[in-house]
């Protein structure tokens, strides 16, 4: 990838002012294409990854958190660590102690594993030159949608409010969803505060909290990385529980976003959302 760099970059130099000046946006828009695949991709391999652990559980996708009644949620091992053995990474999963916290000395190898897979590579948190990463910290940039609400991972299974992943609850595929897996919001992608993949709380898994509407778009609660030239604003990707993948904009109506974030709502969605 370096090497493609600089020879845009010598070939750009070599044409006139004005040429150079339409090459550089040419460019970037098919690296911002090639990165909303590149997360399209993981996106789908992620909502697999959910089913295959339902399918080995029961029916039953993961909770927020991997249990501990002695911790708060954001001490607990979250979300993706449960996932890891269905998203070929059961060598890092083998090494968690999962009757301890993500914070705890026995956990310390496996939370320190840095993998591209759960980044956007919009963000730009890995630098291909120097082949170095940017913050201190293994971060995720997927995470789980549990409802509506400040309080939507804590509330009971089946709340109105109620997303897919709670912290101690567990939602049944097909079942469980009232409002049609096609219709339920699983995954979405955040710029926002980025959180160690491995632990618990807001780190993994995020609600939609009305007063922080407009929820997608650079500096809001979701979405931030990827530029949309056709539709001359920028787009979010997410997967919905039927495991399809889905691009939404600052357009989208939050309304709507908020009816898809619950389980169970049963708020109205106009045709052709």
């Amino acid at each position: 990838m370096p090497k493609r760099k600089h020879v845009l970059v010598a070939v750009a130099c070599a044409l006139p002012l004005t040429c150079a000046g339409l090459l550089f946006p040419a460019i970037q828009r098919v690296r911002d294409a090639a990165a909303r695949m590149s997360c399209h991709g993981n996106f789908c391999q992620f909502g697999s990854g959910l089913h295959n652990y339902a399918s080995a559980n029961q029916d039953k996708l993961p909770p927020a958190t991997v249990p501990h009644p002695d911790l708060p949620p954001e001490q607990r091992l979250g979300l993706w660590v449960m996932v890891l053995p269905y998203i070929e990474q059961d060598n890092v999963y083998r090494q968690f102690d999962m009757t301890r916290g993500a914070g705890d000395p026995r956990n310390a190898e496996p939370t320190s594993v840095r993998t591209k897979f759960f980044l956007c590579p919009a963000g730009n948190e890995y630098d291909y030159e120097t082949k170095t990463w940017k913050s201190p910290t293994p971060l995720t940039h997927r995470v789980g949608v549990a409802g509506v609400g400040a309080d939507a991972a804590a509330l009971p299974l089946k709340h109105p409010r109620a997303g897919v992943f709670g912290h101690d609850r567990q939602t049944t595929l097909p079942h469980g969803f009232p409002d049609g897996t096609s219709n339920t919001l699983l995954l979405i992608e955040t710029a926002r505060d980025p959180g160690h993949w491995a632990f618990g709380g807001t780190a993994t898994v995020r609600a939609f909290e009305p007063g922080a509407a407009p929820y997608i778009g650079e500096g809001r609660p979701f979405g931030g990385f990827h530029g949309n030239y056709w539709l001359g604003t920028r787009s979010c990707v997410t997967a919905l529980a039927d495991g399809s993948v889905r691009d939404f904009t600052p357009k989208t109506d939050p309304a709507i976003l908020e009816a898809l974030a619950t389980v169970g709502g049963k708020k109205a969605l106009p045709a052709n959302w």
